[in-house]
């Protein structure tokens, strides 16, 4: 029987290519959802499926679907991808490394002619990482139907740019509606993004499940005033009060270890201007853990903490509780599908939980999904010094590849 493997040079290549786009001169990449660059990167994928016969459809929260359809209509759809978008300071491997793992198993499966019973879709996923436009995982969100269409759309982003401007200006409005597709199972591949691999030397993290995370916007307004006339004790000061809330945000973090995490990540100021006391300020904020009783107990504790700072500031503090994540378990099945293959190859496993939000948590709603990830060398993300080797990839991809053609079945089986 003719077998198929991934060209990890390819694969390699692919990924160095697509960060020139949004390249940045330190290394790494910027290309925020729905962007130019975005756009150009959308174009390109498109350019690389081209010649593999996919067929192309998006949706009207720009959502990319490219079907390599199988020989048995029956046999169902298998989905795999992850998202192009990236952190404004982002590296080359976050997102990117899904959808083109994504590729490289259609293209090696392409490659020596084999069509599998299953159809096999490749996904981009919209807004990912919610650096533009709140909230994160905003395409998925909307497909998974847990965010209306209308409100996501609505949205906009710090200059007052809306994302329906936005799918328009990049011309990245499809026409479907947004919904789930009848999907037989989800696939992703990840960069780890932590060290968990990498110090225990292991080659292949098999993802069981994620934690829960509260995610909160928080507005702090006091009394704008003269920065030189008005005396300390008579200020209002809702930024002094925010550094105080950013403090109290980590020291939450810092009593949740091992398994929880906080950050206090975005920030805006007004009048934001010289000479005054500034008396509006907004920030994102949340809290995460693996015990979703624990996250509780954390967000309990950031809000005594947060209602003192109110006090004792004699500023006025609102706190929305924009998005909330329950704690995923994925597909025991699946699991064991990737553990299985990963193994069959030689190569090391773990199973881990991820701390870091994907689209496989909402996808998870809809259909049998699980996660794959490879080491990140030292646990570097969202930074441009972000890297995984060339055969931490490889062996990533190779693992999605045998899982899907397990899944998928060949017309001979």
């Amino acid at each position: 029987m003719i077998s198929a493997a991934v060209n990890a040079d390819r694969l390699w290549q692919t990924i160095m290519d697509m960060a020139e786009i949004g390249a940045t001169s330190d290394g790494g990449s910027c290309r925020l959802a729905l962007s130019p660059e975005d756009a150009t990167a959308r174009a390109l994928l498109l350019t690389w499926c081209e010649p593999l016969g996919l067929r192309f459809e998006q949706d009207a929260i720009g959502n990319m679907f490219l079907r390599c359809e199988g020989t048995n209509a029956a046999a169902g759809v298998i989905a795999l991808g992850s998202h192009l978008d990236t952190v404004p300071t982002g590296g080359r491997f976050d997102g990117v490394f899904g959808v083109l793992a994504a590729l490289e198993v259609i293209r090696a499966l392409h490659e020596v002619g084999l069509q599998t019973k299953a159809s096999l879709e490749l996904v981009n996923w919209t807004n990912e990482e919610g650096s533009r436009f709140k909230p994160a995982m905003m395409g998925s969100r909307v497909f998974a139907r847990d965010m209306e269409l209308g409100a996501a759309l609505a949205t906009t982003d710090d200059n007052g740019v809306s994302v329906a401007r936005a799918l328009r200006d990049s011309g990245q409005a499809g026409p479907l509606v947004p919904s789930p597709r009848g999907w037989s199972c989800w696939l992703e591949g990840h960069i780890e993004q932590g060290l968990v691999l990498e110090t225990a030397g292991v080659d292949i993290g098999v993802v069981v499940g994620t934690v829960h995370a509260r995610y909160f916007q928080l507005v702090i307004t006091g009394e704008p005033s003269h920065a030189g006339a008005t005396t300390m004790d008579r200020r209002r000061d809702s930024l002094a009060a925010a550094a105080e809330v950013i403090l109290a945000v980590e020291q939450v973090g810092l009593a949740a270890e091992i398994g929880g995490r906080t950050s206090a990540s975005w920030i805006q100021n007004l009048p934001n201007a010289r000479g005054n006391v500034s008396n509006s300020t907004r920030l994102h904020c949340d809290v995460r853990h693996e015990d979703a009783e624990r996250t509780k107990a954390m967000e309990a504790d950031l809000r005594q903490a947060i209602g003192s700072i109110a006090a004792r500031r004699c500023v006025r503090i609102d706190v929305d509780p924009y998005a909330v994540f329950d704690p995923v378990t994925f597909d025991p099945t699946l699991c064991g599908l990737l553990r299985s293959k990963a193994q069959a190859r030689q190569f090391s496993t773990r199973d881990m939980i991820a701390a870091a939000g994907h689209d496989s948590v909402l996808v998870a709603a809809l259909c049998p999904s699980a996660m794959l990830f490879v080491p990140s060398v030292d646990g570097i993300s969202h930074n441009p010094k972000e890297y995984s080797t060339k055969e931490q990839l490889a062996r990533g991809a190779q693992v999605l590849l045998d899982v899907v053609l397990a899944l998928a079945g060949l017309p001979d089986d």
